[in-house]
């Protein structure tokens, strides 16, 4: 397994990435002293316009949406370090295996898999692309059932 390293976010591109951005503020107008809402979605405040309350609320509802992502992409990655840790816990290698030759029921329906070798080599095959979150409660179950049957 490799070793993993701390700045691996500086060298490698993102997996997957998140982003949100909802400015609002009430901004008089300078020349006829009446406050209006505007709102932008850009970092650098580009698309910044008018909106009404209603409008506002209808961005903040789609922002709220999206958090759900950044929970999702935080699920994923305590997810795989978990699993990482699990692995090396327990002596146990991991493998994934392209499944796309398999037949679309067996495929749809392969989770993992363990392999023991002479109880000293433990091993878990998993499919490619997985869900970390599906992958980690696999594996957990699996190993769970290797140390049942030591």
């Amino acid at each position: 397994m490799a070793e993993r390293k701390s700045s691996l976010t500086a060298v490698l591109p993102a997996e997957r990435a998140v982003s949100l951005t909802l400015e609002a503020e009430v901004m008089t107008d300078a020349d006829t002293g009446i406050p209006s809402l505007v709102t932008s979605t850009d970092p650098q405040l580009h698309d910044l316009s008018d909106v009404s309350p209603a409008r506002l609320r209808e961005m903040v509802a789609a922002a709220r949406e999206r958090l759900v992502e950044f929970e999702r992409l935080a699920d994923e990655h305590e997810a795989r370090e978990t699993l990482h840790a699990l692995l090396a816990e327990h002596g146990v290698q991991m493998e994934e295996w392209d499944t796309t030759t398999l037949d679309p029921k067996l495929r749809s329906r392969f989770v993992a898999f363990a392999m023991v070798h002479h109880e000293k080599q433990r091993l878990v095959v998993v499919p490619q692309g997985q869900d970390p979150i599906v992958r980690l409660a696999a594996v957990r179950e699996l190993i769970a059932d290797m140390r049942g049957a030591a």
